[in-house]
Parts: structure tokens; C-alpha cells; sequence
């Protein structure tokens, strides 16, 4: 596939253009020295239909192979934006004829806030990124009880003239804006990890019970049963700074205060990937001072989940990919973003300590973590099953390329442990309780994160 380099509106007015003879737009796009857009091995891939579709099934994303479905959208997606979507205009019947065609209206996923539209705006995107993409349009099908399927994946695509700019305008703006390094200070992390009470019968006891829905230590959305009011899952919520040594504290702080609130009741705090069967539990960590790009995604995902999952109970595996699927993310309203796919790191304090630091790590000198081994097919089908052997060569490069960073001396108190811990072998134990290892009582009193 021919790489194009994107020039100046100048040179674009000498004849250059980002789309080729056909009115296409070039599958893959140089953007500088330091930044390719799709690059040609990952279209390459996408180009194999079989290939195509492992990859999809893999990372959970439905994918059909028949041609009926009630309605189809085109989403032309460029990283974790939707530029352009259309709609099929017919109802669901036709489509058993593939000889029929149909007509499509736009629409706008930033004021049409149906569940259908947003469900169909993030598998799109969602798809596209499990490709190893960064641009593409998605062929979408909305089946039998309003599921999602992926039917095609263009990465290079048929554009007029009004989706050239817009296309034009992504690219020129991603290459502008994306600096070597980024000041310490103008990222903030927060996160609001999950852990699960059980009784000494081994029984879930009810987050919402004794916890708020809000608050400093409140109880997770997700309900039990039929009753939306029986929430199982507390939410430690320590408020965002820049240092992620004082967000340590703060979370020590917010466990400190539930365990007071819970001395009088006997349970065990149980953290992890699925430390209650049926109950996924996670590790979201939140930015705010920088936009979630797929570069980032695919440095958190190699640089930090990758990693973790060394030291992961092997039941964690249950979680994936319905939960802990790679680039998982979500927009939030302080105007950062969550990424979602870690599990629970509150197991240990040398698990929080070195997950937090790294992730700062990361998001400040992700252009310069060029590690990708989950690029590799075969690689995403062992992350998902939880082989770690497939690994060990790969997590002592990715740990070495994090040392050789400038600002990991900041942080090295914190990351040394944490990179012994992962390469160590050792496994957590989702059936302890976790507040032995955090010093809390029952346990005794006095921990202090250093």
C-alpha cells in the first residue's frame, strides 16, 4: 500500500491530495518522521477477510456473515472520532436481496443521542481500533435485538469533497498537536477503582447498603437482579492531581475511611479482575489535559495492561473481552477520559503504586513508547486467553523502554517493586481480602503509602 505524506495547503494547491486517482482516500498516510497513519501491515491484514474477522471475534466485536439485518449505517471513523454517518433509509426486508440497493441519510451522532446511534457510533470506532487502524469507514448492521454487528471495514474509502476536508482537517490538526513530551503538570489522573465485599458465607454483600451512590467511597451503577437499587460493587474515588504519589494517598485515605465504616461488619474485600463469579471488577484510571488518540490507547494497552496481566490470577481471564477488552475508554465529563481496560489493582499496594506511576508515565511520553507487541494477531488471542508465556520477552522490553525515560527516576521508588513484582512470576490471589496487604483494619492499623 502506498504511504502519502500529508503537506501543506500549498503544496495541495500545486496537485497533492490525501485521496488517489479513484477519489480514495490513501489507505495509508504519513503524516511527519514520527506519526503513520494505518500502517500498511495493519491494512495489509485488514485486506484478508479471514484475518479480518479473527481479529474482530477476538476482541468480542460481533462480526456477521449473512446478509439480512434491520438496518445498516456507514460510519466513517478517525480514531476515536465519528466524522461522517449515514443511515439506511429502507426497513430491514430488502436487505435479504443483495441485489437491491438503498438510499442513506446523515446523521449526527453528537445530537442524536438514541442508544442506537451511540451503541452503533462505538463499535465503529471500537472496530477500527481493534484492527490496528487509525482511519476507515465501518459498515455496520443493526440485527435481531438491537445488536451491533460489523460487516465491513474500508480503509480506504470512497470521500467528496466536503468529507476530503474534514478528513484533511483530522489529519493536519492530530499532526500539529501531538508534542514529543508533555509537562508533568498539565495532566491530571484520578481513577476509581472497584472492589467487592464478601461474607464470611460467601455471599455478596450489598456496596449499597452501607455506601452512597456518590461520594468519596460510593457503590458502582451496575445493579443486581431486578432491583437497580442492589448495588454490589464499591467504587473508591480519590479526587485527580498531577502527582500519582498523592493520588496513593488520597486512595489509601478513601479505603481507610470505608473500613471504619465497615469495622463492625465481617466480610472480606475481594479486588482483582473477577474476584465474585459474575462480577467483573475494574481499574479505571482517568486523564483530564489530554484527548484520548489511539497512539495513547495502544501505548496504555502495551506499557501498562500488558504488563499487569503477568501478575494476574489466572480466573481473571473470565473478565475478557467483554470487560478488559484493549482501548476500552470512555469520555467523561470533566472534559479527560477514563481508560477502562485494567482490572483491579487495589490487590496490593505495590500493584497501585506502580499502575498509577506508570500510567502518568505513559500519557506524558507516549510518543516515545513505540512497543507495539499487541499489533500481533496472534498476540491479542493470547491476551485474551491469559498466556502469559506468550509474553515474558515482550514485558521485559516494554519495562526497559519505561526505565529508559527521563522522568522515571521521578518515579522509581514506586515502578522499581512494581516491575520486579510483574517479572517476578508471583500472582495475586483474588480470594484475599486486600486489606491485609494494605495494613487496614481487621488487619492492623497504620499503613502509610511512602
Amino acid at each position: 500500500m502506498r504511504a502519502v505524506t500529508l503537506r501543506t495547503k500549498i503544496d495541495e494547491k500545486q496537485g497533492f491530495s490525501i485521496l488517489n486517482q479513484e477519489g480514495k482516500l490513501h489507505a495509508t498516510i504519513q503524516l511527519n518522521d514520527h506519526i503513520t497513519l494505518n500502517p500498511a501491515q495493519q491494512v495489509e491484514r485488514v485486506a484478508d477477510e479471514t484475518i479480518r474477522r479473527r481479529i474482530l471475534r477476538v476482541h468480542g466485536i460481533p462480526v456477521q456473515d449473512q446478509s439480512f439485518v434491520i438496518r445498516q449505517y456507514i460510519v466513517y471513523v478517525y480514531q476515536t472520532k465519528v466524522l461522517f454517518m449515514y443511515r439506511s433509509n429502507s426497513a430491514g426486508q430488502w436487505l435479504q436481496k443483495r441485489a437491491i440497493s438503498t438510499s442513506y441519510q446523515r446523521v449526527y451522532p453528537s445530537t442524536d443521542k438514541t442508544k442506537e446511534v451511540q451503541n452503533v457510533q462505538s463499535m465503529a470506532i471500537r472496530a477500527v481500533y481493534a484492527l490496528g487502524l487509525d482511519y476507515a469507514a465501518v459498515l455496520c448492521g443493526v440485527v435481531h435485538g438491537k445488536n451491533i454487528v460489523i460487516r465491513k471495514v474500508n480503509p480506504s474509502p470512497k470521500l467528496n469533497s466536503v468529507m476530503m476536508g474534514s478528513f484533511e482537517k483530522a489529519f493536519e490538526q492530530y499532526r500539529d498537536t501531538q508534542p514529543i513530551d508533555i509537562p508533568s503538570d498539565k495532566v491530571l489522573i484520578g481513577a476509581d477503582p472497584e472492589f467487592i465485599m464478601r461474607s464470611k458465607t460467601g455471599n455478596l454483600i450489598l456496596a449499597s447498603k452501607y455506601f452512597p451512590l456518590r461520594g468519596k467511597v460510593g457503590c458502582d451503577a451496575i445493579w443486581l437482579g431486578q432491583n437497580r437499587s442492589h448495588k454490589p460493587l464499591v467504587e473508591v474515588r480519590p479526587e485527580p492531581t498531577s502527582d500519582p504519589r498523592v493520588l496513593v494517598e488520597r486512595i489509601y485515605h478513601c479505603l481507610a475511611y470505608a473500613a471504619r465504616k465497615m469495622a463492625q461488619v465481617p466480610c472480606s474485600w475481594l479486588a482483582g479482575a473477577m474476584p465474585y463469579n459474575g462480577y467483573p471488577i475494574g481499574g479505571h484510571i482517568h486523564f483530564s489535559g489530554i484527548e484520548p488518540t489511539f497512539g495513547l490507547l495502544r501505548a496504555l494497552d502495551n506499557y501498562l495492561t500488558l504488563p499487569l496481566m503477568m501478575a494476574e490470577d489466572e480466573k481473571g481471564v473470565r473478565r475478557r473481552p467483554k470487560y478488559g477488552y484493549l482501548g476500552d475508554y470512555r469520555i467523561k465529563n470533566h472534559g479527560g477520559f477514563e481508560y477502562r481496560t485494567p482490572p483491579s489493582w487495589l490487590v496490593s499496594p505495590t500493584l497501585t503504586k506502580g499502575a498509577l506511576a506508570t500510567a502518568k508515565l505513559i500519557v506524558l511520553h507516549h510518543q516515545k513508547l513505540k512497543l507495539t507487541p499487541l499489533s500481533n494477531p496472534d498476540l491479542q488471542t493470547a491476551y485474551y486467553k491469559g498466556e502469559k508465556d506468550s509474553f515474558t520477552f515482550w514485558v521485559s522490553l516494554l519495562c526497559q523502554g519505561l526505565k529508559d525515560l527521563d522522568d522515571y527516576k521521578m518515579y522509581e521508588k514506586y515502578l522499581d517493586p512494581y516491575f520486579e513484582y510483574l517479572q517476578s512470576g508471583k500472582k495475586w490471589d483474588e480470594s484475599r481480602d486486600f486489606r491485609r496487604a494494605w495494613r487496614l483494619p481487621p488487619y492492623r492499623d497504620g499503613y502509610k503509602p511512602k
